[in-house]
């Protein structure tokens, strides 16, 4: 019982946030769209396709874990498909890291920085996507673990 409200709560805060992030694609499509006359038709669709990648990837983060937290509401986590669902949002995290040191490469930054060129600079918000991913990951081979466990268990008397 006590789990089941926790999850929900957190269910419902993804889904607040997962609408939050489709409205923040659409804003950012109708951006490129009404301002392609400055950027030109190039920019314009490279801007929308990163804007499709950065915000589906957070998108399907919080639809991921969701699958998860279902899971837990059906009071079985430790199953092989929760280890296909962490090694994704890993790989979805370190997208949108990729994606964020792309376009924010030639951007100046106030906060630091990793690696400067008279071009840009890659910024200290890398390391943050990086140690995600791999927390992800990390995650999806406890978890492979916990099965392993699991199912050695179930088979001996």
């Amino acid at each position: 019982m006590k789990y089941t409200k926790r999850v929900n709560f957190l269910k419902g805060l993804l889904n607040i946030i997962g609408v939050f992030i489709l409205l923040l694609l659409m804003l950012s499509i109708l951006n490129c769209i009404l301002f392609f006359h400055d950027k030109g038709a190039k920019n314009t669709i490279l801007s929308i396709i990163f804007s499709l990648i950065f915000f589906g990837g957070y998108f399907m983060t919080i639809f991921t874990l969701r699958k998860i937290l279902n899971s837990i509401l059906e009071k079985n986590p430790f199953i092989p498909e929760n280890i296909i669902c962490l090694r994704k949002i890993g790989y979805y995290i370190l997208s949108i890291g990729l994606i964020d040191a792309i376009v924010n490469y030639p951007k100046p930054s106030n906060t630091g920085f990793i690696l400067i060129t008279s071009h840009g600079s890659l910024k200290p918000i890398i390391f943050l996507y990086i140690s995600l991913s791999l927390l992800a990951f990390i995650l999806a081979d406890v978890f492979k673990m916990a099965i392993d466990i699991k199912e050695e268990n179930d088979l001996t008397i």
